[in-house]
């Protein structure tokens, strides 16, 4: 089969690599899109913390957000699955430490996740194997460019929850990029008043044309102004920004993931407003109620995808990934046809 694999930095090909075969609990999956986001970007091109720190390295395939078919199933994964569309999340445990036991596989110091960290190939393959219980089966109401973005986006449900927004609260988000808003279409969906905050005029009218107000900066009225904030770019400056707008009591979701150490990051000001700071790591446990989300129209994960491209044109793909131009967040890869009942894109 085919398989999209890095071999150095900006070096990627299209490889034949050995069939995957489903083991025990386990489906093989023929892959129809592949998502690519900042992580991939960096094994790409040769930044990412995971390359500098030795927990990934080349060669490898990679890939991590994904939508297929299953064509088969492995001894005692249910055979009703034959046939259906689903994606899944990238987390592979132990199943044996303490909080494997008591079910916080998030938080498993012995994980893999493909296409990411550790040994295991990623996504970006013709056919891949999946465990059985890191599935989501998508509904015929939604996309395969949906289906594809629920792994980028559940982590944004995740930090509605632990900031645990209600209609009541002052929402502001500081960045409107694919985990930006879909944090903040959730957010609106429980009633809350929502800003987002970005400085690019493209993000900001996308924002708007999902229905959310929009503003390149923050205003002085917006200092100490807002119950729950959402930090969903990693940029080191709209880290420090959401210190400052937050309220006495409020709460902070760090969604983004800065690639240095922030400067000048005001510790002093959350002890002093009492502000509870949330460090979220990804969407699992989260995906059922996304799907619903979108399936109701309160979140549109559609809207974000700027491009898809073939698979045979990889290198166009990251170089449009790389470009600050795009109008919209997300690109996509075409592996494999469309899908059944799906062919929407």
């Amino acid at each position: 089969m085919k398989a999209i694999q890095l071999t150095a930095p900006h070096t990627v090909t299209i490889t034949d690599v050995p069939p995957a075969e489903p083991g025990p609990g386990e489906v093989l999956v023929r892959v129809g899109l592949l998502g690519l986001c900042g992580t991939d970007l960096g094994f790409f091109d040769g930044s990412s913390n995971y390359l500098r720190s030795g927990l990934k390295s080349y060669p490898f395939v990679l890939g991590h957000e994904w939508v297929g078919t299953v064509v088969r199933t492995g001894p005692g994964a249910a055979t009703d699955l034959l046939g259906q569309r689903v994606s899944g999340h990238n987390f592979r445990v132990c199943g044996r430490c303490t909080h494997c036991r008591t079910g916080r596989i998030r938080s498993c110091p012995n994980r893999s996740e493909i296409g990411v960290l550790g040994p295991l190939p990623g996504a970006g393959a013709q056919l891949i194997t999946a465990p059985v219980d890191t599935l989501t089966r998508i509904p015929d109401a939604l996309s395969d460019v949906a289906g594809a973005l629920l792994e980028p986006t559940a982590a944004a449900v995740h930090a509605v929850d632990r900031l645990a927004v209600t209609s009541s609260d002052r929402v502001a988000v500081l960045g409107a990029g694919t985990l930006g808003l879909a944090a903040a279409q959730t957010a609106r969906s429980l009633g809350a008043e929502t800003l987002v905050v970005d400085p690019h005029p493209a993000a900001r009218d996308l924002a708007t044309e999902l229905g959310l107000r929009a503003r390149g900066a923050p205003a002085a009225a917006d200092e100490g102004a807002y119950d729950a904030v959402f930090e969903a770019s990693g940029n080191e400056a709209a880290v420090r920004s959401a210190v400052r707008l937050v309220a006495s009591g409020g709460r902070i979701a760090q969604l983004g993931t800065p690639h240095h150490t922030v400067d000048g990051f005001d510790a002093a000001t959350l002890v002093i407003r009492d502000v509870t700071l949330h460090g979220v790591l990804s969407g699992i446990g989260y995906w059922s109620r996304l799907v619903d989300l979108v399936e109701s129209g309160a979140v549109n994960l559609d809207a974000l995808v700027d491009r898809i491209f073939p698979f045979d044109e990889l290198g166009s793909a990251f170089s449009h990934l790389a470009d600050g131009s795009r109008n919209r967040p997300k690109v996509l890869v075409r592996i494999g046809p469309a899908l059944p009942a799906s062919d929407r894109t």
